[in-house]
């Protein structure tokens, strides 16, 4: 397997936030923040903004970057080696968070995104979320400010 880059989104209502939801698997529900792989040439920012677009047909607004995790982890008997950028961001418009389930659909497979109190993963058996790390993260109190310098950006810059 090799590296991969993916960027996710944290979006925010209260004290949940919006997750996919996997099936069951051994009498655990793992979810995961809306988002995937970063392409070839494309900053980790508008990926964001595309995968949340293609997946769920909703525009986010605002992404920031609030941490990345590096993530080692077996998959069915493999190494896998990830880089996620998470990214808090709001949804453009206002009625998209009354919205109590979200269809969403990756590739030819459909799946669902709800929201999830925070605190449900708080030492529980029964739910999982993914990257590990994640729960730490975006529940710690000790925040630190992130510079994040992309050549694209910096490219830019020097052809104005």
């Amino acid at each position: 397997m090799q590296y991969r880059a993916c960027s996710l989104c944290i979006i925010k209502k209260g004290e949940s936030i919006l997750l996919e939801q996997f099936p069951e698997e051994d009498g655990i529900i793992t979810f995961r923040p809306v988002g995937g792989t970063i392409e070839y040439g494309e900053d980790s920012k508008s990926a964001v903004i595309r995968e949340a677009k293609e997946e769920i047909s909703i525009d986010i607004i605002e992404p920031k970057l609030i941490g990345i995790i590096e993530h080692i982890f077996h998959c069915y008997g493999e190494l896998g080696h990830e880089f996620d950028f998470i990214y808090e961001a709001k949804f453009s418009l206002m009625e998209d968070y009354n919205k109590s389930e979200i269809k969403g659909i990756e590739g030819n497979k459909n799946f669902i995104v709800v929201w999830k109190n925070i605190n449900d993963f708080e030492e529980s058996n029964r739910y999982k979320l993914v990257p590990d790390g994640l729960y730490e993260m975006l529940t710690s109190r000790n925040t630190s400010d992130i510079k994040h310098i992309s050549t694209k950006d910096l490219l830019a810059f020097e052809g104005t």
